[in-house]
């Protein structure tokens, strides 16, 4: 089993928690404002898996949030159900079947979820995946037949070197390699299906509700970058059409909670413009007519007063996401990102930064000034236990 944080370095952490737990980007509760979020929570599993501390790590957090999405629940929800257990009466949830693997097969399945307050959230009617229908996918192989045949002789090549590999392996008693990865050509469709159930934000004295279309994604993560942007723009170009008609829709806004798994890491500003361009572009191309939603990714703007923030544990990357596609005039659009906090209640968004809490916690200094070996234990034993993600959010003052 990885290394976990002994009883007395979870008291210390969750002392600083429930004393400083803000000045670490842990959103506040506050009366006049709704906080959204997600959060992929590592194998989210078995009750076992985790420590009793951990899962009270874990409940603290999401208490903070009306609405959150959770990526990565594994096929057994005792973990996940426990967590509501421990929030409480006031919270209920949502949670899909498994997606990302064929049942009672080898694969990586998992579920998407949704934690939310009923006494600020309401869930609406409509659940749903969100997929690429059979003769889209049949457009696609065969508008690309010849760059997916290149790509189907290349595998067998591989793959035929594996299997003679793995059974020259087997006969000298070692464990074979992975088996290599099919790399394609072109986006085909979802790694996992996305995930969309409709809720709705009470006004405030007769206002009219906010309402939303949220869709929880857990984007591929794989060798070939390539594909990692492919399928991000896939969803993205998805959600616009959709929002081009926002008549059509069950609820007229559409907001994206997820994992999406961009990787800011080789040139952050190079990466952080193209995803930025390609929303604008959206916006400009799909987008224009006065009825048409307004797409707006908060994450892919440098925070006014915290600056670029990121969400993997070890805050090289922003994976996460959150996209509004809103037609709702009372919502943020991207110019409101440069002026976001400056209000208490008002629009404003974040990361909670767990990293930057333990190392506070166990060695009273920041994550990246504390000697080498002391990140490195935080690293480890936090991601075992807790996440190699932290919360992404956004506040929205509530309807007026």
């Amino acid at each position: 089993m990885a290394a976990q944080f002994t009883a007395s370095e979870w008291r210390k952490i969750n002392a600083l928690l429930r004393q400083s737990g803000l000045e670490f980007g842990l959103p506040e509760r506050r009366s006049d404002s709704i906080v959204i979020g997600t959060f992929n929570i590592r194998k989210l599993g078995a009750v076992a898996k985790r420590s009793a501390q951990s899962w009270r790590f874990l409940r603290d957090v999401i208490a903070n949030f009306d609405l959150i999405a959770i990526q990565e629940i594994m096929d057994d929800l005792s973990g996940f159900e426990h967590l509501l257990e421990l929030l409480g009466d006031e919270f209920g949830m949502v949670v899909s079947d498994i997606t990302g693997a064929t049942p009672g097969r080898r694969g990586n399945a998992e579920r998407l979820g949704y934690i939310f307050n009923w006494k600020r959230v309401n869930r609406t009617a409509l659940a749903s995946d969100i997929t690429y229908d059979r003769s889209e996918i049949a457009h696609t192989l065969y508008t690309n037949r010849t760059a997916y045949g290149l790509a189907w002789d290349d595998h067998s090549r591989k793959f035929g070197g594996w299997e003679r590999d793995a059974e020259l392996r087997r006969a000298m008693g070692k464990r074979a390699k992975s088996k290599p990865a099919l790399v394609l050509p072109r986006f085909l469709t979802f790694i996992r299906q996305p995930h969309c159930v409709s809720f709705r934000i009470p006004g405030v004295d007769g206002a009219a509700p906010y309402e939303f279309l949220v869709v929880n994604a857990h984007l591929l993560y794989g060798t070939n970058k390539r594909e990692r942007e492919w399928e991000f723009m896939a969803l993205i170009e998805w959600l616009a059409l959709r929002a081009k008609q926002p008549d059509k829709l069950y609820h007229s806004n559409l907001l994206l909670l997820g994992d999406c798994n961009l990787d800011f890491d080789s040139n952050i500003s190079t990466m952080r413009d193209t995803v930025d361009a390609f929303i604008k572009s959206l916006n400009a191309k799909y987008l224009r007519s006065k009825k048409a939603a307004k797409a707006n990714f908060p994450l892919l703007t440098a925070h006014p007063t915290q600056g670029i923030l990121r969400t993997a544990l070890r805050q090289q990357q922003t994976y996460d996401q959150i996209g509004l596609f809103t037609s709702d005039q009372r919502l943020p659009l991207s110019d409101d990102n440069k002026t976001a906090g400056s209000t208490a209640g008002r629009f404003n968004y974040g990361v909670f930064n767990i990293a930057e809490l333990i190392a506070q916690a166990l060695h009273a200094d920041t994550i990246h000034s504390i000697e080498k070996s002391q990140r490195m234990s935080v690293y480890h034993k936090a991601e075992f236990d807790i996440s190699d993600h932290m919360p992404a959010w956004i506040r929205l003052p509530c309807p007026e």
